[in-house]
């Protein structure tokens, strides 16, 4: 070991391989999957954050014609930069596939080729810690003293965010979508800042339910939404419609869908009839055949609200395609305020199926489908519905 022989401070350690100062990581950020090797080999897109996200410190977004949007990276970005081009040397068999530093935050995708003896925790922790120690060292100061003293050199800024995301990619494709989305991401930014007011996170907004009554939600995307003539509901059964699936259980994509039945083609092109002249259709998207009209009708340009089993985190954007129809004002995404913003996916229940379903009826008043709730009493579907969106 090399650099630092005095005894660290309590919530600091001395990285064996570089002797910097580390402080303990406490993992905020995301969770890790309890069930993985982080040792062995894999790819990962991982997410860190400045400590002091307003400060942007990491670069300027910028736009050109025929270049599109771009960040202009600082000083402290370039920095950041070039110790990602380094990782490879000091972590054998690591290799940095892509990298997207944005004003306040950074994506990059590792695939570890060979097993390491440190779990991925320290991998990210090392470009951490050499990042951090070479701002410092920009700025003229040091870590915090052994001593924990206080000192002028101790009140140095802290540069990021405890912890890290981290996403496993379990094949190429996956890793080649989160290289696209790395490449996307000053355009999607771009847009978010050119229409904030469709970005914009609503902790509470009240949605007409009928008879005179309100019901609260979280939302994201062009509320003005609920203001048409006509709100379609979209439903449609299990047995109508299925995607083609690997043995793995993916959806292919590329491939004819295994399922579609001459009731769903029929009910699909009158909503899309429908959603041409002006009406918006509203779905929780719990199907494959109600997540397939939706894309549809994406395709096509129309608006659809959809709405989700739990509420949205304060930084949340919508991803992929659900981004761009949120940019063009297209979409409109709900969630009932009684159930709150969880990190990672919240399984589907029947109960959340039901309960969204009455939602969706009560919000599509006209427009609404006849919905028979098998081994469950309407009344029942009712009371938790108005708890959901605390009915007012």
């Amino acid at each position: 070991m090399s650099g630092n022989s005095q005894i660290p401070p309590p919530g600091w350690h001395v990285d064996e391989e570089t002797g910097a100062w580390m402080r303990d990581v406490i993992h905020r950020m995301g969770r890790r999957c309890r069930n993985w090797d982080y040792c062995g080999k894999g790819a990962y897109q991982i997410t860190i954050t400045l400590a002091d996200r307003r400060s942007r410190a990491l670069g300027r977004l910028d736009y050109a014609e025929g270049r599109g949007a771009f960040v202009e990276l600082s000083e402290l970005g370039r920095l950041v930069e070039g110790v990602f081009d380094e990782l490879p040397r000091q972590w054998a068999g690591v290799e940095v596939l892509g990298v997207q530093i944005m004003p306040d935050h950074l994506h990059v995708v590792l695939a570890v080729r060979s097993r390491q003896r440190k779990p991925l925790g320290a991998i990210v922790g090392s470009f951490k810690s050499k990042a951090t120690s070479r701002w410092l060292d920009r700025l003229g100061r040091t870590r915090p003293s052994a001593t924990g003293e206080s000192c002028a050199s101790a009140r140095a800024p802290k540069l990021w965010s405890e912890g890290y995301v981290d996403t496993i990619l379990f094949d190429e494709a996956a890793v080649a979508s989160e290289l696209a989305y790395l490449a996307d991401n000053p355009r999607r930014l771009w847009e978010k800042r050119a229409h904030p007011e469709l970005f914009a996170v609503l902790r509470d907004l009240p949605v007409e339910l009928g008879q005179g009554l309100v019901g609260h939600f979280a939302a994201i995307g062009n509320h003005h939404l609920l203001k048409a003539s006509s709100i379609l509901q979209v439903q449609c059964s299990r047995s109508f419609f299925a995607y083609a699936r690997d043995a793995q259980g993916r959806i292919l994509k590329d491939r004819p869908p295994r399922l579609e039945t001459a009731a769903f083609r029929e009910s699909c092109e009158a909503l899309l009839e429908e959603a041409a002249h002006g009406a918006v259709l509203i779905s929780p998207c719990i199907s494959e055949g109600e997540r397939e009209i939706a894309r549809r009708a994406f395709v096509a340009g129309h608006k659809v609200i959809t709405l989700a089993n739990k509420g949205f985190s304060p930084l949340y954007k919508p991803g992929g395609t659900l981004f761009d129809q949120c940019a063009a004002g297209n979409l409109l995404m709900l969630a009932p305020i009684g159930w709150p913003y969880l990190p990672g996916e919240k399984m589907m229940t029947r109960v959340d199926a039901c309960i969204l379903n009455r939602l969706a009826q009560m919000i599509s008043g006209p427009g609404a489908v006849e919905i028979i709730y098998k081994g469950i009493e309407p009344r029942q579907v009712d009371d938790l519905a108005r708890e959901a969106v605390a009915l007012s």
